[in-house]
């Protein structure tokens, strides 16, 4: 159980990390209207997109990890600590899948704009 236990811990953690770089890539360099969480949105409205990540990052693996070290050696509590990992692994790779399908799309609505025609002037209409 034990090795089941730290596996998920890191999982978590990792899929925290790429939560934080996907996110860096869909919402920079001030696309904030693209973060879903209002409370992300508001941290790197006021911090900017970097320090914003770094330091919800931090605070959350922080969480994360406190929330771990404080339940894994009870026999009933690494019960309920395994089935929060879960959940945990579940919902952020949800989110991590989210971003990059969001960075996908991005990317393909900026490929069909390079690609567009410019505009030829007004004089060439009127003609």
């Amino acid at each position: 159980m034990l090795v089941t236990l730290f596996s998920l811990y890191g999982a978590l953690v990792v899929l925290n990390i790429l939560d934080g770089v996907s996110t860096w890539i869909v919402v920079r360099p001030n696309h904030y209207h693209r973060e879903r969480n209002p409370l992300a949105r508001w941290i790197f409205t006021k911090l900017g997109i970097t320090k914003g990540i770094i330091l919800s990052e931090t605070l959350w693996i922080g969480f994360i990890s406190g929330i771990f070290f404080l339940l894994f050696r009870h026999p009933f509590l690494s019960s309920v600590l395994l089935i929060l990992l879960c959940l945990g692994v579940l919902i952020f790779l949800q989110v991590v899948s989210g971003n990059f399908r969001a960075w996908q799309k991005i990317r393909q609505r900026e490929d069909l704009l390079a690609a567009k025609p410019p505009n030829q002037d007004n004089d060439v209409e009127r003609a």
